[in-house]
């Protein structure tokens, strides 16, 4: 990684706590009068299932040392990983891996989200480009984390179809990445929620979570499948739940750290001419919209017109998205790296608007494994 300059982390906490009380936002309100939304989705009337993977503990121990080996990282930037819980995301998140499976994962995504904190952390352009860069090059030239991590999926069940579309998905992260790069910096804007959407259901990582979903499950659908309707609103409810409650979730820590100026709260809050609570509170029910429309699409699955097989398959891919969808919330709700010390305010876990933004009427995911 010898491209690449970390940047040195500051305290986010310490940061609220200085200047959450005299940082006052673009419709006059304290930073430190801020409540971050919050629901449980094991609270709805259908919980969503929320259980950490057994193996995690070891997986974890050995993934930091894996980490420290690897990776070229200041010291302080390898202990926030840890204690932002960044590798055990995957251990809610995925369940049902096995041991390698779950170990393989923590690996991945601590290499994964250092590099997603460059392009996204307030640093310098020039570093947040050039860890796009690395994404947008990925199976086109030789990066061992990435290189080694893949490796060991594809010995552990993961087929070669799977192999390409995580490995394209992992570009579209990067490309898409880029474009929210340029938003930071004022060199695009994001002028309809239609076009945010678009590009945050890549920028998030979702077609990578997804494909990482698919191998843990056993599913191996072929391309065509993948772009059924069926399959793509079940994507884009667990990609929406997860970005909408990752939006509002984060938003107090973005703030601080620069990046309030083209966030999907701002963009929402110019377009509906709400205040910033009233904003964020919109947002998570959003998120709690999508949700209910992750459930109710599982629902279809039985009565859709993919042969009985693969509708096999689709039910334990459904029961994946379900678990990443109850995992992503749980994480979210204690880590370090949303929680700040800023107060929280409940929330419920259904929705008392529904879709009212349209932001699954027809929409499409992105196009990831079309060659």
């Amino acid at each position: 990684m010898a491209s690449l300059t970390s940047h040195d982390p500051s305290s986010a906490q310490d940061a609220y706590l200085s200047r959450g009380p005299s940082t006052m936002l673009w419709d006059g309100t304290l930073l430190s009068e801020l409540r971050t939304p919050r629901h449980g989705l094991t609270e709805r009337p259908r919980p969503f299932p929320v259980q950490r993977n057994y193996f995690h503990t070891a997986a974890m121990e050995a993934s930091a040392t894996w980490l420290r080996g690897t990776v070229a990282l200041e010291t302080g930037e390898y202990e926030r990983l840890l204690s932002e819980d960044v590798g055990g995301f995957v251990s809610w998140v995925y369940p049902d891996a096995t041991a390698r499976q779950i170990r393989t994962l923590c690996d991945f995504h601590h290499w994964a989200v250092w590099l997603d904190d460059l392009m996204d952390r307030k640093s310098t352009l020039a570093t947040s480009l050039s860890a796009c860069s690395v994404l947008e090059s990925l199976g086109t030239s030789e990066f061992l984390p990435f290189d080694d991590t893949l490796g060991r999926m594809r010995r552990l069940g993961m087929s070669e179809r799977c192999a390409v579309r995580f490995t394209e998905a992992m570009r579209l992260y990067g490309a898409s990445s880029r474009e929210e790069v340029r938003a930071r910096e004022g060199e695009r804007r994001f002028s309809t929620l239609a076009d945010y959407i678009a590009n945050r259901r890549a920028s998030a990582a979702m077609p990578v979570y997804f494909a990482l979903t698919a191998w843990i499950s056993r599913v191996d659908l072929p391309e065509e499948v993948h772009g059924h309707p069926l399959v793509v609103q079940l994507e884009n409810c667990c990609s929406d739940y997860s970005f909408l409650y990752n939006d509002a979730g984060s938003f107090i820590k973005e703030h601080l750290a620069g990046r309030g100026g083209g966030t999907f709260v701002r963009l929402l809050c110019q377009q509906l001419g709400l205040p910033v609570q009233d904003t964020l509170y919109e947002v998570a029910d959003m998120a709690a919209a999508a949700a209910d429309d992750l459930e109710a699409a599982s629902d279809l699955i039985d009565d859709c017109d993919l042969p009985a097989e693969q509708r096999e398959q689709l039910h334990r891919y459904a029961d994946g998205l379900r678990k990443f969808t109850g995992g992503v919330n749980h994480w979210s709700n204690r880590t370090s790296r949303y929680l700040i010390g800023q107060p929280m305010g409940d929330t419920p876990a259904t929705s008392r608007a529904g879709d009212a933004h349209g932001l699954r009427d027809g929409s499409a995911r992105p196009a990831v494994g079309n060659r």
